[in-house]
């Protein structure tokens, strides 16, 4: 009897030894394909299931988004990791400016191209970033933001050198604005005035394990627990610490949150959570869309009317731009 038992612990042990090398091997799979540039798997399959796509059917506007980028002056920084990191930087006579940051694994270009011609229009200066890993940044690395707080802080401190009074609004979608978020916590030059953040998580912990729900049937936490262990191990921070929620804890700034209510990616309960954790002032709009950060395409007069609100209740960032 002793016998059996003894096997039956040795079986039980050999199966939950291999479950959780089974498991490891998915969790390193998994946060590769998540954060690497040239990730195999997600350059062939994960981009179509992941990856809600930026092009426009409307030929005209793509063109007229193309020929505004030809006014564009590229601007270039290095990084304490020493990673060239490259934006579109677009100028004119006025103290005021815009640094418009893009989603997942798509370009300035790709996603803010409309961003920086509505602001553009209104007088801004605008300056649209690739974030490290995308574009024409270095970086075999997504940051998912966390990286990316402190290299804005740097395209800040730029403007900042360039133009000492100027007053900058930032503007983030997706990834772009989670970055902008975690920037808010940061030590930032009193030149920074305003967050527009469009469809952000509250973490990128909290991101992944949704994703694993809706697209896995693994044991999410478990996962998780081996995942955000191996992330630590790979990116220097672990997932947990990649805190949109933790860093608004530390913001002042007024922000604009917007969502669309139907958003398949990063479900719009997201942004109540971050309502609730910034320490400033702030304001909410959820459009009744469906779809990833789609409501300026969508609703591009209800969604910049909103914008444009937000920001004229604010006159030392709203008035004089030509000064």
């Amino acid at each position: 009897m002793i016998k059996w038992l003894i096997l039956i612990v040795l079986v039980l042990g050999i199966m939950v030894i291999a479950g959780l090398v089974y498991l490891n091997r998915w969790a390193k799979f998994f946060v590769n394909a998540a954060v690497e540039r040239e990730n195999d798997w997600f350059l062939q399959d994960g981009a179509g299931l992941l990856n809600p796509g930026w092009e426009s059917s409307d030929e005209l506007k793509q063109q007229a988004q193309a020929d505004f980028w030809l006014l564009e002056k590229t601007w270039q920084l290095e990084t304490p990791d020493r990673l060239k990191l490259t934006g579109a930087a677009f100028l004119q006579e006025s103290r005021q400016w815009v640094i418009a940051v893009h989603g997942y694994r798509s370009t300035g270009f790709q996603d803010m191209a409309d961003v920086a011609m509505h602001y553009y229009g209104q007088g801004y200066n605008v300056l649209v970033p690739d974030l490290r890993g995308h574009g024409r940044s270095e970086g075999k690395i997504i940051g998912m933001g966390w990286l990316d707080r402190l290299d804005l802080v740097q395209w800040i401190q730029m403007i900042c050198e360039r133009d000492p009074a100027a007053e900058i609004l930032l503007h983030g979608c997706s990834l772009g604005a989670a970055a902008v978020l975690m920037t808010s916590g940061e030590k930032l030059p009193d030149n920074v005035k305003l967050i527009i953040a469009d469809s952000s998580y509250t973490s990128v912990y909290s991101e992944f394990k949704w994703l694993l729900h809706k697209y896995t049937k693994y044991p999410v936490n478990r996962f998780m627990v081996l995942a955000n262990r191996y992330a630590r191990r790979k990116m220097g921070y672990s997932l947990i610490r990649a805190s949109v929620t933790r860093q608004l804890g530390s913001n002042h700034l007024p922000v604009l949150f917007l969502h669309d209510r139907e958003d398949p990616l990063v479900p719009v309960a997201e942004t109540g959570t971050l309502l609730e954790a910034t320490a400033g002032e702030k304001s909410c709009v959820i459009f009744e869309t469906a779809g990833h950060m789609q409501a300026k395409t969508l609703q591009p007069d209800r969604y910049w009317q909103v914008v444009d609100e937000f920001i004229s209740g604010y006159g030392d960032v709203n008035n004089d731009k030509n000064e």
